[in-house]
């Protein structure tokens, strides 16, 4: 019993003691500020997306002028005859 009794009387000393108080927000937020961040530049990116718009639209055009020129009418003007056997 007499450790009971000893933990009692640490108790009874730890409740009149006063908590200390921590304040950490503002070193926290020091160290945030304070930190670097990497610069991430997208200019590849966009390099890479240009080039790719600048294809893509040169192959929709090849595309409209193809199918404008298979559906013209002269186109069966000059449609290939079909093959003559020599032999």
């Amino acid at each position: 019993m007499d450790t009971l009794e000893g933990l009692a009387k640490l108790a009874r000393r730890a409740r009149g003691e006063q908590t200390p108080v921590f304040d950490v927000a503002e070193m926290v937020r020091l160290r945030i500020r304070s930190e670097s961040r990497p610069s991430v530049t997208l200019i590849p990116l966009g390099l890479f997306g240009g080039l790719s718009a600048a294809a893509a639209s040169i192959i929709l055009f090849l595309a409209v002028q193809f199918w404008q020129y298979m559906n013209s009418p002269i186109m069966e003007l000059v449609a290939p005859l079909p093959e003559i056997r020599l032999w």
